[in-house]
């Protein structure tokens, strides 16, 4: 096979997967709008939607300008029809979600001290939890939801910690919504 045929192989199989992610029929979607239309949702796409765009008008010049009807105008070189082929392999192949993002999560239950919560950010220096009750996710304990319900307790001037409970602070806060739970098979 040679490298016009490698190259040509390789860019319609990127342009068949794209497609089939867009579940575009026929491929009626131009190569470029594939592209913007699949670039948040594949690293790879808009890693190198550059190199794609440039190896697009190649391989239209390559198929639709030829000269003599079975001979292509432009032979690819050998680097070029690799990076084609570790583009089209890390395309249909991304990066998971997990393990790349795979952390070990600090939560409490609604009724645990504030304190515990405090000394947790001092040792950690994390600055958002997510509070369970009764295994269910009530919300996001968040940084800006601590300092907001700190702010509101000086109206009495006096701020009892150690009596303060995760719920208070928690269903206060804003922000408890503020989160997304994302399938381990996601595609990063």
């Amino acid at each position: 096979m040679t490298n016009a045929e490698r190259f040509i192989a390789s860019f319609n199989r990127i342009q068949n997967y794209l497609s089939f992610l867009e579940n575009e029929q026929e491929h009626k979607k131009p190569f470029y709008r594939l592209l913007d239309d699949n670039e948040h949702r594949n690293t790879a796409v808009k890693k190198y939607k550059n190199d794609l765009q440039i190896f697009a008008d190649l391989r239209n010049v390559m198929v639709h300008k030829k000269l003599v009807p079975t001979t292509y105008i432009a032979q690819p070189t050998d680097e070029v029809v690799k990076h084609i082929e570790q583009i089209e392999e890390e395309i249909k192949s991304p990066a998971k979600v997990y393990p790349l993002f795979k952390r070990d999560v600090v939560r409490f239950n609604f009724d645990a001290q504030f304190t515990d919560v405090l000394k947790t950010i001092n040792e950690k220096r994390f600055t958002h939890f997510p509070i369970y009750k009764d295994k269910e996710l009530i919300g996001l304990l968040t940084e800006k939801g601590i300092t907001l319900w700190l702010a509101q307790q000086l109206q009495d001037e006096t701020i009892f910690l150690k009596e303060t409970l995760v719920e208070e602070i928690v269903l206060e806060d804003k922000n408890k919504n503020n989160y997304l739970f994302i399938k381990k098979k996601y595609v990063y």
